[in-house]
Parts: C-alpha cells; structure tokens; sequence
C-alpha cells in the first residue's frame, strides 16, 4: 500500500467521454405520442438542429429518410408520424444523456489532471469514420466464396477448434459454433494447415493423399472449411489491426486479385472506399456531412449488410482539466469498492475449479489449457461457462450483505433515503476480509463530476457519481488513435503485474458476432501477444506471438497461475476493450482473460446482494463527495395496469407509484450499460418507459443529478476515465523447480491397470469414525501388505464428494498390485461388517 494508505492511485492520463449535445439543449416541449399533429410540428422543430439530424441519420438511416419525409410534407400514415416521432424521442434522450461514445451522439477527448480547472468546449467536433465491421465481413464472406480468389490466398487451421470426440468445433456466429466430422481427410487438413499455407498448395497435398477423391470435390471440402471459419483465410485482419479494410487491400494485391474477373471490379470499389474514408477525415467537420452520405451509398452498392456500413468515432472539440482533488476522489473510491467487495477471496465459480485442478493434476505441474478445458478427457470450463459439467454455488447472503441491508432498512424508516459511509463504517461492513494482497494490480474509474460551476469546481464544491471498469484501457484504449495525446496507450505498455516476473501479453480475439469488432479492435500496446482465431503471415514481426499451445496452467493450494511451457514464466494475458468478457468472447479467451483475475478480491460496482436486488428501492450510498450507488427503484410490469389499459389510466398508476416511492424528479432508465435520462411527468418519456416494461417485464431506474450540477462543462453528461494501477508489491513468483508437463492422457495409468505404480483407495465414513479407522483398522491392513511398501493416507473433504480418508500404496510389480488389491478389498469389506 502506499504510503498515504490508499490502495490505488491514477496516472495522470484521462479520457474524456461526453455527449456532443447538451441538455440545455433540450426542446422545451414533447410531443403527446398519441397526437399525429403534434408528433409531426414536433419532428419539424427537432429536424431543423442539422447537427441532431446528421447524427440520426448516421445511426439510422432509414428513420432519417422517414423523417426527412414527414418535414416535406410528403403524405405518411398518422402510424408511422408517432412512431418515427417516438423513435426520435429516444434518440433525442440518447443524444443528451449517455455519454457513451457512440456516432456523432457522443465522442471522446483527452482530458488531464491538475492544480485548477479548465474546461474550453469548442462546436467544431470532427467525425473520423472507418467501414462498419459487420459490413466488411459480409464482403470478405462472399470474396472468399470466389473459388478462383481462394486457390491464391493463404488459409491456417483456427486454433480455437477443439476436437469433441469424431468431430471437430469451432466457436463463431454464435453460441452454438460449428462443428464438422473429424474424417481422415479432416485430420490431414488439421496436420497440413497448422501454420499459413497457400489454399490450392493444400488442395494439392490433400489430393496426393486421397488420389481416388475427385479434386472438385476436395476443394468443396476445403472451402466448407473456409466458411465456416475451421479454416482462417489471409483476408481477415488479427484484431490488433485497427484498418482491417487497408489489411483486405493489400492481401487482395498479393494476391493478385485484379486479375481475376470475380474479383477485379470489388477490389476496384474498396480502393475507392478506403480514399473515400481518407478523404473524410480530413474534411473540416462543416464538409463531413456530404462525404458521408456520398460514401454510405458507396458502401450499400458493394453490400446491404450491417445496420450503418459505415462506423464513426467523434473527436471533441474541448480541452478539460480536472482539480488534482478530483482524481484524489476517485482514488478513495476506488479504495472504498475494492475493501466492500462481495467477494474478497474471489470467485466462486474458480475456487471449486482450482480445488477440481488441484485434486486432478496436483501442484506444481503443468497443464497444456487445451488438455485443462478439454471436456472429455479433462475438466472443461468452469461453470457458468456454455456446456460446463461443473455446478455454480448458490449466491449466499453474507453478514456483510445483512448489515448493508439493514443500513437501507434505516434510511428508509428516518426518511434519509441515504447511506453515509466512513471508514470505521466500511471496516465493520467487510469484517475481516482481506482486499489489498491480491488486489487487480491495475483497474479503470470513471466517474461523472458535478458542480454548478467551474469557480465551484476549484473550490471543492462538488461530488462524483463513479463506475468502475474492469481494467486500465478498458473504456480508453479504443479511442487513443482519436483523442490524440492523452498519454494513455504509454500506460498500457507499462501495466504492471499481479505476481513478480509475470510477462503482461495481450490477448487478440474475434468476438462471436463481427459487428463487436467495431469496438475491439485495437492496436498491440504489448510486444507479446496471445493470438486466438486469426490468421498472423509470416510477414508479421510487429509482435511476438504466444501459441496458446504453449500456455499451461499450474496450481498452488491457493490459486491458478498461466505459465508458457517454453520460457518457463508466468504470464498475465491482458484485454484491453469493453467488450463482455461473459457474453462476447470464444469461451477460451473468457478462460485465459479471467483465470489471472478471479483469485483476489473482485472489482466490480456497488453490489447490495443477492436481495437487496430484489428490493422495490434502495437508497443512495454516498463516501465522503462521491456516490458510489446512486437510489434506484426496481419496477415490475406487475406494479402497473396490464397491457391493455389505457394510457391515462397507466398514467395514474404509475403516478401512484412515484408517490408512494418517493421517485422525483430526472431518473435514468437502465439497460445493461445502456441509460436513458427520463422526466416521467412528461408523456413522452413515460411512454419509453412503458415500452421498456412491455418489453423486459421490469426496469432499473436510478436518480440522476439536476440538470445545473452539469454547469461546469456546459450542461454536456459526460465521464471521465482514470487508469489507475496498484500501489501493493506483486505477490512473489510460485514457479521454483522442475515442473512436468502433463497432459490426460500420460497422468496416469488406468485405474485397475496391473502395471500401476500406485494403488489407490478412498475408504468412506463419518468423520468421527476417521480415529478409529487410521487407528485400529489401517495398522491390521498395513501389517498384511505384502513386500513392506511405501504407503500413506489423507483426510479429504471436498464440496464435490462426501467426507474419505484417501490411501495410496506403492507397487512395484504387477503381482504386488493384485495382491495388495485383493488384501484392501477384503479389509474393506470387513470394515462394512
């Protein structure tokens, strides 16, 4: 810990995130959504903000269309006015109140930490766009249907295809993956296409092997491989490439794509595209408009596919400085989560499957990951990942969560409606739960900042709503190659490490949808990279690539560790986006991305519990100027009139129930990551939240700040993001020795094999009969054993099987093991009687 005792402290490097739109720029009325007339001057009013109408247009292109048309007058069904109307009351919401970066709604800017404040917000924001990556994969889909383009491209067997018995999977497109049948002709595929080769050089070889098979009907084969992602072509970019459409270009170039007719006319249009993206960027922000329009129906004439086909990130036109005060805030806060942790021993889940590593491979060996993860042979993934066998705990209700819960109970009965923390406080919460050892050696802070004032703001006059995020870079590093001179992509390199002489490697994956891509892919901050599900050329020496096929895992008592077989040195895989690692990631990237992470205290928001979840209402939590869970109210579908009834009478109801739940003013509906900031008194508003609870059944609500706690930035809802890293020493190396590498098939010999070196016997009871069981019995059993051999015995308890003493004789003949065998089953079957 540092020597002032805090657990976390920043960098000095921030992000900035913020909506473009203020809400002072607000119209000042709403539409009824049941009035056509209304919903259509409405519109007309909204429309006439050029700049909100370009950012619609972006995000929808369609409803811009539908919209353009109703301000022109042109004839539309009073249906489709209040619908196009709600829409854009949603967008409008979005455009004011999340600041989530997103088109040209809401951007980035660095902002840095000082003595004073500064804020100067400018109106000139640039757009930078790129191609959409949903887009672009739908064009590469159909270029490697071209069978004339696949015989010169390079292809390389996916190294996250696993072998499930006679087939083989691979995880794309979907939970589900694909899988093919593990043939002969699939298994030379797997040993020809292990490292890059030339798709007609392989077509070859696997005809030489199968010269009876008809040659079309082994490039069949092989280009069934290519679509369903078994077989990864040179076309597809790793994702540490940020300009995956140049990446396509230039491998159409190498491989001479021009001159194949199929092809020549596409690879004509990308060029065009790719100048056109250039030219835009360097537009001023007033000539972007046009450019985008000219090049999004350049982009729908190659395909239809993706919701925008082009993707954009904006660049603020705004220089921010926050109060060193500030960031000294959000350290406390980051201190104050880490010591309320649920889980300060970490997860769950990994603990039972650390205990199943431990029981299966021991300590102090390693195991290939892929023999680990292996679900038949090994222990597959741990639970809660798809197709686990392994049971997750129920969620138990901790002494911690019954004294928060109790807190709540108090803030409502003395109608305080808020929990004030202090440090005496948060000691008695967490008990004596260790945090600090263990700690995530690097995590990121966001928090929104309010104050009246930037005269306020130097005086100390405000407080900060924070969210945690799960790791430096993880709401930053996107966006380095926008907002230019923030410092942050040095942080990155320089992350440190949980464990002494842990390499940091980043992990570069492909998410199992491609639209994600558009907010993964980032460049390599690491020159070591552990690459799953991409094609890397010989040509690529920009990094050193980790096989995953030389990472192992190895146990102590304690925890799980990741080591590469060949250097003999634990590795710490880094991710550094936002992509959900629980929903998005081949479930081995989930594997590698959490095991370094889930043996110390979790990071994570505010967590009331597994009841405080369910309650109707929960105050605010608020340490010292920071909030650290603002109130929220859940309500139900259940709360409110049915479907049916009119919007009157929902009206009511729901006024009833603000009333009773003292829910005032300005609320954020919440979506996963997704907020809308709502006035339920206006109609409008109600009827968004009222589609929501059609929808989910339920919604999230939570207060948000006045409108005038936004004054020091111009009213603009914002965030701002602060990498901070560990103060505490990395826990020291565990790798010491010789350390065999074992896999499942050499673990050991099969159970009742004569040739055995080892006889072993789990001999059950209650533990209060163990005394007499080593005691008494075990002596008669050892005093029979033939030859005097080595033995000895453990008590075992273990969550997954009942209460054993484990003994283990060794044997070192065949006739030794059969007849110590028969000599245990006969004690047993005496202990029985």
């Amino acid at each position: 810990m540092g020597s002032d005792g805090k657990l976390y402290q920043h960098t000095g490097a921030a992000l900035l995130r913020a909506a473009a739109m203020p809400l002072t720029g607000l119209p000042t009325w709403w539409p009824d959504p049941s009035d056509t007339e209304a919903c259509g001057r409405w519109l007309k009013q909204v429309w006439a903000d050029a700049r909100f109408a370009d950012a619609v247009r972006q995000a929808s292109g369609d409803l811009a269309t539908r919209v353009d048309a109703i301000c022109t007058g042109q004839r539309t069904r009073s249906k489709q006015v209040r619908r196009a109307a709600m829409a854009t009351v949603r967008y409008l919401l979005r455009a004011t109140g999340r600041p989530t970066p997103f088109g040209l709604f809401a951007g980035v800017t660095a902002a840095s930490v000082g003595s004073t404040p500064h804020v100067r917000w400018g109106d000139t924001h640039q757009a930078v766009a790129r191609v959409d990556t949903e887009w672009l994969d739908n064009v590469i889909v159909r270029l490697e249907a071209c069978p004339a383009l696949l015989e010169r491209l390079d292809v390389v067997l996916n190294n996250l295809a696993t072998r499930r018995g006679g087939r083989l999977h691979v995880p794309h497109g979907g939970p589900m993956g694909a899988t093919v049948r593990r043939t002969s002709a699939v298994r030379v595929i797997e040993r020809l296409a292990g490292g890059p080769v030339r798709f007609a050089a392989l077509a070859e070889q696997l005809a030489a092997s199968f010269p009876r098979t008809e040659p079309q009907n082994i490039r069949t084969l092989l280009g069934a491989l290519v679509r369903e992602k078994f077989l990864i072509t040179s076309l597809r970019a790793p994702m540490t490439n940020t300009d995956p459409l140049s990446h396509l270009i230039d491998r159409l170039h190498g491989a001479d794509a021009g001159t194949v007719p199929q092809v020549a006319q596409v690879l004509h249009e990308l060029e065009a595209v790719q100048r056109a993206v250039h030219g835009h960027n360097r537009r001023p922000a007033s000539a972007q408009g046009l450019a985008r329009e000219e090049l999004t129906g350049r982009l729908r004439g190659l395909s239809e596919a993706g919701r925008s086909p082009l993707a954009v990130d904006l660049r603020l036109d705004a220089e921010v400085r926050i109060p060193e005060s500030v960031a000294q805030e959000m350290e406390r806060a980051a201190d104050a989560l880490l010591r309320l942790t649920r889980r300060p021993a970490g997860q769950g889940v990994w603990k039972e499957y650390q205990v199943a590593f431990w029981e299966r491979y021991g300590t102090g060996t390693l195991v290939p990951v892929k023999e680990v993860v292996d679900p038949a042979s090994g222990l597959g993934y741990p639970a809660e990942y798809p197709g686990s066998r392994m049971t997750a705990p129920p969620p138990t209700v901790s002494e911690r969560d019954e004294r928060l819960l109790a807190l709540a109970w108090q803030a409502l009965a003395d109608g305080s409606r808020e929990i004030v923390l202090t440090d005496d406080l948060i000691d008695r919460l967490a008990g004596d739960a260790p945090t600090g050892q263990e700690a995530p050696p690097h995590v990121e802070m966001c928090a929104r900042l309010h104050a009246d004032s930037l005269s306020a703001l130097e005086r100390g006059d405000f407080t900060l709503t924070v969210t945690p995020a799960r790791a430096a870079g993880t709401l930053t590093s996107r966006f380095t190659p926008v907002a230019t001179g923030t410092g942050l992509d040095e942080i990155y390199r320089q992350v440190p490490t949980g464990v002494e002489n842990a390499l940091t490697a980043q992990l570069s994956f492909p998410p199992l949808y491609p639209r994600t891509e558009n907010v993964a892919r980032i460049p390599a901050y690491l020159p070591h990279v552990i690459p799953l599900g991409e094609h890397h050329g010989p040509d690529d020496t920009s990094t050193t690539l980790i096989d995953v096929d030389d990472l192992a895992v190895t146990a102590t008592h304690t925890r799980l560790y990741l080591v590469s077989i060949s250097r003999r040195r634990l590795v710490d895989p880094q991710v550094f986006h936002a992509m959900a690692l629980d929903k998005q990631p081949p479930p081995l990237a989930r594997f590698l991305a959490h095991l370094t992470r889930s043996f110390g205290p979790a990071w994570s928001g505010f967590d009331w519990g597994p009841h405080g979840a369910r309650l109707p209402f929960l105050p605010r939590v608020r340490y010292g100027r920071v909030i650290l869970s603002p109130s929220r109210w859940n309500l139900t579908a259940d709360d409110l009139p049915s479907y049916g009834a009119d919007m009157r009478e929902w009206s009511d109801a729901l006024g009833r129930w603000r009333k009773l739940w003292h829910c005032y003013g300005a609320v954020e509906l919440r979506e996963d990551d997704r907020t809308r900031r709502l006035q339920l008194d206006v109609p409008a508003h109600a009827t968004v939240l009222r589609a929501h609870l059609d929808r989910e059944g339920h919604a999230v609500l939570t207060e948000a700040p006045a409108e005038e706690t936004y004054g020091w930035i111009g009213g603009h809802v914002h965030e701002i993001a602060l990498p901070m890293t560990s103060t505490r020493p990395p826990i020291p190396d565990p790798l010491s020795g010789f350390l065999p590498v074992l896999t499942n098939s050499t673990l050991g010999p099969v159970p009742g094999a004569v040739q055995a070196p080892w006889l072993n016997a789990k001999i059950y009871s209650h533990p209060e009969q163990f005394e007499e069981l080593i005691g008494t019995h075990l002596g008669r059993l050892v005093a029979q054993l033939p030859g005097t051999p080595e033995w000895w015995f453990v008590r075992y308890r273990t969550p997954h099987d009942l209460d054993h003493v484990r003994l283990r004789i060794r044997t070192r003949s065949p006739g030794q093991y059969a007849a110590c065998a028969e000599l245990v089953a006969g004690w047993a079957a005496g202990l029985r009687r």
